[in-house]
């Protein structure tokens, strides 16, 4: 009889006290992302909240001291944006085998070279339907959002809608749990509705919910409806070979929200800036720096403080003097009045030198944090000439530091992204759609992020090869020196494959030979075209 009450009394539990017992472990990684907002931009999960005298609560928030917090992750986080979700352009591919394709070339009698042209025809008209239906959804501004709260807060939690696109959840309105993997188990996210909001089948249900929660709490006046803000828990959890999603309020499953998803299609897309095996939160960007960004705030308060003070404009008049402060008080300007200029001297601090001091410290802490979050001011050096080799270098190796964070992204966000739209979209096209996502011959491949970043060095490494080769061979030619083996050396120090980059042997023989029958041709043309003239005329003259 014991074992069945556990029983039912596990499966009568609600998503709130669900949502409840896990916030506890969520309660370290929430400290550290206020402490890391406070510092770069607080409105983004505020520390304290205030009570009004209507009983609400409203958000304390403090400025900060500083701007490079601030100006740093939002300019990083604009530059990811763009990058996970290049405007008008796919960023994604879907690939089939060349070796499946020319299978099914056999298998239906058809040319093998056109019938793989009119697959990647194909493939390439799903993945503009693909970027359309993205587009329509307006996910980049939610995107870019969510990057901020990525880096300032080391997570947060998206789910897709198919009617709305992306949603974003902060760190402090959403629960996660994680295996050792760091494969999500279970989530649940909680949000604010107001009471006409929710279906009318279970308007009623509610209301007496909530009457008689506040009857036991108070008996104070009539009740708004129109005012009353209820709260909405969302469950996702992983069951087997598929996601189920379920939703709550006070305590009641709304009707119709209950729903199950194929398990590597999942509707939701719980992100994290620095992964750590067996944590089911990521740490951020910023509270990796912490240390700097606190420091630099603290410094920027006192040369503040410095500076109001040092600006403060006191005049001290000798008290055994001639001078009376009245006579000064009352004088006009470019007027007159008695006294000694002795007597009256302005108030200094004399901190002129500490203060530069306190400044030197603060630049240099500035530009560790523009190197930090990829800011201009890091890529070009204070000199009077900086070549442009030299920024294109710095910023090449500014943006490869995000490699790591690419990665991550392109697993836990792009491909998943993909995964829900295309799903979404295949319900609206049905059968007419093929599943490319879950087709086995079918992959999808990212075509940003750091396989982008892995293009660029390898042009940079190209531009770098015959900028050397432009500059070495000419006067390697002029000493008789041999072209080739150079630029094998100089590809190796790059780290580059140059086969095929020259001519073989065969290749030359043959260049040459053709260049000596062009030669000859060019020879005897003019006495063709003179021969072909006498024939001519010849016969002219014979028929006459």
């Amino acid at each position: 009889m014991k074992k069945k009450t556990e029983d039912k009394t596990i499966k009568t539990r609600t998503i709130a006290s669900e949502y409840e017992s896990m916030k506890q472990d969520r309660q370290p990684y929430l400290d550290k992302a206020k402490e890391a907002c406070k510092y770069t931009i607080p409105s983004l999960i505020a520390d304290r909240e205030t009570k009004r005298l209507d009983g609400k609560s409203v958000k304390f928030i403090e400025t900060p001291n500083q701007s490079v917090g601030a100006d740093g992750v939002n300019n990083l986080a604009a530059k990811i944006a763009v990058t996970l979700l290049p405007p008008n352009q796919t960023f994604f591919r879907f690939n089939m085998d060349r070796s499946t394709v020319r299978e099914q070339a056999a298998m239906e009698a058809q040319e093998p070279t056109q019938f793989e042209e009119n697959v990647n025809r194909g493939l390439s008209i799903i993945e503009r339907d693909l970027l359309a239906y993205q587009e329509e959804l307006a996910d980049r501004v939610c995107v870019g959002e969510a990057v901020i709260h990525q880096l300032v807060a080391g997570n947060v939690f998206l789910v897709h809608d198919p009617k709305k696109g992306l949603r974003y959840y902060p760190l402090d309105r959403y629960c996660v749990k994680r295996d050792y993997c760091g494969n999500v188990i279970k989530a649940i996210t909680e949000e604010t509705v107001g009471y006409y909001a929710l279906p009318e089948k279970i308007q009623k249900e509610v209301l007496a919910k909530v009457l008689e929660k506040k009857a036991i709490k108070d008996d104070r006046g009539d009740l708004r409806l129109e005012e009353l803000e209820l709260t909405l828990y969302t469950k996702f959890k992983r069951d087997g070979k598929f996601w189920l999603v379920c939703q709550e309020v006070e305590g009641i499953i709304l009707p119709d929200s209950q729903g199950k998803y194929p398990i590597d299609i999942a509707p939701f897309i719980a992100l994290r800036y620095r992964r750590i095996d067996g944590e089911s939160y990521g740490r951020g960007l910023v509270e990796e720096y912490i240390g700097d960004i606190s420091y630099l705030d603290t410094i920027s308060l006192a040369i503040k403080q410095a500076a109001l003070a040092g600006s403060k404009l006191v005049m001290l008049v000798n008290p055994t003097g001639t001078t009376k402060i009245k006579h000064l008080a009352e004088a006009k300007n470019g007027g007159f009045a008695l006294g000694r200029v002795e007597d009256v001297q302005p108030l200094q601090a004399n901190k002129y030198y500490d203060m530069q001091v306190a400044q030197a410290e603060a630049d240099k802490i500035e530009r560790r944090l523009n190197r930090i979050f990829v800011m201009k001011a890091a890529i070009q050096r204070d000199a009077e000439r900086v070549t442009a080799e030299e920024i294109r270098t710095m910023a090449a190796d500014l943006e490869e530091a995000l490699g790591n964070y690419y990665s991550i992204m392109c697993k836990e966000f792009q491909k998943a992204y993909v995964k829900i739209t295309f799903f979404h979209l295949k319900k609206e096209r049905g059968k007419y759609l093929p599943d490319l996502v879950r087709d086995k011959n079918v992959k999808l491949t990212v075509t940003t992020g750091i396989e982008a970043l892995g293009r660029t060095s390898d042009l940079n490494k190209l531009v770098t090869f015959w900028d050397v080769m432009g500059k070495v061979a000419p006067v390697a030619a002029q000493l008789g020196g041999k072209v080739e083996p150079i630029a094998k050396t100089i590809a190796a120090s790059l780290n580059m494959d140059i086969e095929g980059f020259f001519y073989s042997e065969e290749e030359r023989a043959q260049q040459q030979q053709q260049a000596q029958q062009q030669a000859l041709l060019e020879k005897a043309a003019p006495n063709l075209v003179n021969k072909y003239g006498d024939a001519v005329m010849q016969q002219q003259a014979q028929e006459q």
